[in-house]
């Protein structure tokens, strides 16, 4: 499904009526924006669909190795994708 939407002043999209009934997204609900090469994704936050991302965000090639990894890694991801 592809919709198209318009920007506001403030920098505010809505989401489209069909795409929120589809993801269940209500008012107050929080989501998920992924930046990718093509684009963004958005989807609708869960607790846990919000743990499987920041578990997914850390490159394969450095799983954990301990728990105490875990902030390093994601501050590194982190600067890495966002950086400019």
């Amino acid at each position: 499904m592809k919709l198209r939407g318009k920007v506001g002043p403030k920098g505010q999209a809505v989401i489209p009526k069909e795409i929120r009934e589809v993801l269940g997204i209500e008012p107050g609900s929080e989501v998920l924006f992924e930046m990718t090469e093509g684009g963004v994704i958005l989807k609708k936050y869960s607790e846990k669909s919000g743990a499987q991302e920041l578990a997914n965000a850390i490159p394969r090639k450095e799983k954990l190795r301990r728990e105490a990894d875990f902030k390093r890694l994601m501050l590194s991801e982190a600067r890495e994708r966002w950086s400019t």
